[in-house]
């Protein structure tokens, strides 16, 4: 496995479009974080107890973060995307083959890739909720640290949704669309007329991108958003969903031709 691994990062230490997704997409963190803040430090004081409590203070600073980052998610899973849809445009796949692989071996390399995609993109969170905490003085705690683990699952749930877009469609400016659409418009939209047809049943919280999401929602609808599922339901779901997309993955890519 970590033979494999290594002959990943091989061939994405040099890609241009990595530094590039890696610039981006740290750049956007520090972006975020200074806008929100800003705003936040611009709202009356009695306003923001009314709303918000104080979302940049621990223990609410961990989901605050968690789900500010969460906006982010999409740069890398285009980047995912784009690497594994380069795979079949430049046939680096076929090679991988004749060079030895198995087609398992092929999926378990993206896999492991996503995994350290994963990792890191967590350890960034951490290190931002540090970060924060210092800058606004907030007194260190614990208490919350759960929501570390949330962001790991979301960050999971979203790389291999885009990794089964670019398997199953192999086109990276198709895969790419439906990604960022569904993420950001109709999947939202479809929960929103789900939970409002089935009304005490808010089957909306447990579709494929919004059971993650509904584990680190914005800190102040918390008390708003009366009916969303237990938190063990979301995580249950969202592993459901990762082990859906590594299967119907590695089923399309054994089945059809090089």
């Amino acid at each position: 496995m970590q033979n494999l691994l290594q002959i990943e990062w091989m061939k994405l230490k040099h890609y241009r479009a990595f530094k590039v997704f890696g610039i981006i997409y740290l750049l956007g963190i520090i972006a975020v974080l200074f806008i929100s803040y800003t705003m936040y430090t611009n709202i009356p004081p009695k306003e923001i107890q009314a709303m918000l409590g104080d979302p940049f203070a621990f223990p609410k600073l961990w989901n605050t973060m968690g789900w500010l980052n969460s906006w982010l998610l999409y740069f890398p899973g285009w980047l995912i995307i784009t690497l594994c849809v380069n795979e079949f445009t430049f046939k680096t796949h076929r090679q991988n083959i004749i060079d030895g692989w198995s087609r398992k071996e092929f999926i378990q390399a993206k896999l492991l890739l996503i995994l350290a995609f994963t990792i890191v993109i967590t350890i960034i969170n951490i290190l931002s909720v540090l970060i924060m905490g210092m800058v606004t003085g907030a007194s260190f705690s614990f208490t919350g640290f759960e929501y570390v683990g949330y962001m790991f699952l979301q960050t999971l749930c979203y790389m291999l949704f885009a990794f089964f877009l670019a398997i199953l469609l192999r086109r990276s400016g198709l895969a790419a669309g439906i990604f960022f659409m569904f993420g950001l418009i109709f999947e939202f939209l479809l929960s929103a007329l789900i939970n409002y047809k089935m009304d005490a049943k808010p089957v909306g919280y447990l579709l494929p991108l919004q059971a993650s999401d509904e584990l680190l929602p914005l800190p102040f609808l918390k008390q708003i958003n009366q009916g969303v599922p237990e938190a063990y339901v979301l995580i249950i779901a969202s592993l459901l969903y990762c082990a859906l997309y590594v299967f119907f993955a590695f089923r399309k890519f054994t089945k059809d031709d090089l």
